[in-house]
């Protein structure tokens, strides 16, 4: 984008054993989830499994992806 903003760089989940992994899911890393989630509706998707570190949806063309909340930056010198 010519705005400065930085596209976050899909990723691949790879298929597991279980019988339900058919395919390969993509997956998108993003900063507010709740809010991305919502945006998903307003863009006539559809959320199929909320969560709060992850969520499955469907684009408005029903395709499946997944968002991905972005972890949380370490503060220097926190006690943990």
């Amino acid at each position: 984008m010519g705005d400065g903003h930085r596209q976050p760089a899909p990723r691949v989940h790879d298929r597991g054993p279980g019988p339900g992994d058919t395919a390969s899911l993509p997956y998108f890393t993003v900063a507010d989830l709740p809010a991305t989630l919502e945006r998903v509706r307003e863009l006539g998707g559809s959320v199929i499994h909320p969560g709060e570190r992850w969520a499955v949806c469907r684009d408005s063309e029903g395709s499946p992806f997944a968002l991905a909340a972005a972890p949380v930056p370490a503060v220097r010198g926190a006690i943990t």
